[in-house]
């Protein structure tokens, strides 16, 4: 099944409901271009006209890859949430 994506504008918020455990906010306005997320989860992530990171709908990459392409994230735009509890996974919520 592919993801959800809902658009709040200029952040994302994407469910892959029986793949991934994960609810992904991209914040957009923070997001500098850099690719990492790109590199990491090609299948999860992309860059805009603006090389703004955004989530995609489709079948995303395993949880852990996800996880990794936010934390290769120099500015920290890329948000993980449990789908379950709602509990920020990273960056740790402070």
């Amino acid at each position: 099944m592919p993801a959800k994506v809902k658009i709040d504008g200029s952040n994302q918020t994407g469910t892959n409901p029986g793949k991934s455990k994960y609810i992904v906010e991209v914040l957009q306005d923070l997001c500098i271009g850099a690719a990492s997320c790109v590199a990491i989860a090609a299948d999860t992530f992309q860059l805009d006209e603006e090389n703004n990171a955004y989530i995609l709908e489709t079948d995303w990459d395993q949880d852990d890859v996800i996880l990794a392409a936010a934390q290769s994230c120099p500015v920290f735009c890329i948000i993980i949430k449990d789908a379950e509890t709602g509990m920020q996974i990273f960056p740790e919520a402070s």
